[in-house]
């Protein structure tokens, strides 16, 4: 059995502070989403679901970023990190406007493929430019393990979104607005934390950006965040409005999970030694099932009422729906916490996994998206067995380690 030290007490103590926090910061983002499904109409809402999707998938690009610092400053503690500050932001601007011009050239692609007005994949194109900054100096934050102060300023983020989202919704239901909404605060919060950042280490050797494990972790990212976006995308129109009722409240037991992703993530790459490390990763899985345990179960029994407290009473049909997905969603939070382990590990070889569930994502609505009951069941059942997998991965990754010691 694992003993706690003081160390671990700390990382506990964090973990909670997240979790508390990031509750906050998650009903927040969760009642942005209430709003808009409750005081626009089922198009709006529909519109929105199919960008959101595509907003998720970019939103990873700077998890990605935000990881790849956390890492590379936590690995070189006594390393010149000023420099690695400012070649990061000079660089990763640059390939961001560079995205941004991409997108915009293919928008009519993206368009057809999303089911969306051409316009408004041009803001997506500027979201997608902002993703690239809007993580930096976060990830200096967590690689120091400043954890209040990471978790405040995404606070402030997030209000300051519900503002915007607010004038949006008042304005009848303003869609390109709404986009900004999920991209503007943290551009700004990124650069309103260069001040806190700016006193730190000049001497020792220069830190590089890894361009090499900026592609492969944006890979993890990506791959990861398909399973609850591409099915936005992807799922028939005709009761798009419907399901994404389904995987809104889904959500909400997805991300109240993963909230403390972030200080483990962190703590794993403050860590070196590989029993330390696993100790910190199980904390973590016990910490994210128990949240998505207890929603799931509010689920099964207070489901009628929920869906008429949040999403409205004309979309009652889910109920029956809300308990298993609740519980699937639980299990792909804890994927994501395994993910990040192997992120911050450097396994690679993993993103085959993530690559082989993405295809058999896009083969289950092909197959089954003639109605709300199928594509249900097609989540459902790609939940469980990415799961099921990736734990299996996991457990032949701690055996592989294991015979390396002796």
């Amino acid at each position: 059995m694992f003993s706690l030290k003081k160390l671990d007490i700390t990382y506990i103590k964090n973990l909670l502070l997240t979790t508390v926090l990031g509750g906050v910061i998650g009903l927040l983002n969760y009642f942005f989403n209430i709003f808009v499904i409750r005081f626009t109409d089922k198009d709006v809402f529909s519109k929105y679901s199919a960008v959101l999707g595509i907003a998720y998938l970019m939103q990873m690009i700077s998890t990605a970023i935000q990881s790849v610092i956390t890492k590379a400053v936590a690995k070189n503690k006594n390393d010149n990190d000023t420099y690695y500050k400012w070649y990061a932001y000079k660089y990763l601007s640059v390939t961001g406007v560079v995205a941004a011009i991409l997108l915009f050239l293919f928008r009519g692609v993206v368009a057809q493929i999303a089911s969306i007005p051409e316009g408004l994949v041009t803001y997506l194109a500027i979201g997608l430019g902002m993703s690239f900054v809007c993580s930096i100096a976060k990830g200096f934050l967590y690689a120091q393990e400043r954890i209040m102060t990471a978790n405040l300023v995404a606070l402030a983020e997030t209000i300051f979104k519900f503002v915007i989202g607010f004038f949006a919704i008042r304005a009848g239901g303003n869609v390109p607005v709404l986009i900004v909404a999920n991209f503007l605060p943290q551009f700004i919060g990124t650069f309103a934390l260069l001040p806190l950042i700016s006193n730190t280490r000049k001497i020792g050797k220069l830190i590089r950006l890894d361009v090499k494990d900026i592609i492969y972790t944006s890979m993890f990212y990506l791959l990861l965040a398909l399973p609850y976006t591409l099915d936005l995308i992807l799922v028939n129109e005709k009761f798009r409005a419907d399901y994404s009722s389904v995987s809104l409240l889904g959500k909400i037991i997805y991300f109240a999970c993963i909230l403390s992703a972030s200080v483990m993530f962190a703590r794993l790459s403050n860590e070196s030694d590989a029993q330390k490390r696993k100790k910190s990763l199980l904390i973590s899985l016990g910490f994210a099932f128990m949240i998505g345990f207890v929603i799931s179960v509010a689920y099964f029994i207070l489901g009628e009422l929920i869906i008429k407290l949040t999403v409205g009473e004309e979309y009652l049909g889910i109920r029956q729906y809300l308990g298993v997905f609740g519980l699937c969603m639980t299990g792909f939070a804890c994927v994501y916490m395994v993910a990040n382990y192997f992120i911050s590990q450097n396994v690679y070889s993993y993103l085959v996994v993530l690559a082989l569930s993405s295809a058999m994502q896009v083969v289950i609505y092909k197959m089954r998206n003639d109605s709300l009951q199928h594509v249900v069941q097609g989540q459902v059942f790609l939940y469980i067995i990415l799961t099921v997998v990736t734990f299996i991965f996991l457990f032949i990754s701690f055996k592989k380690h294991e015979k390396t010691k002796y």
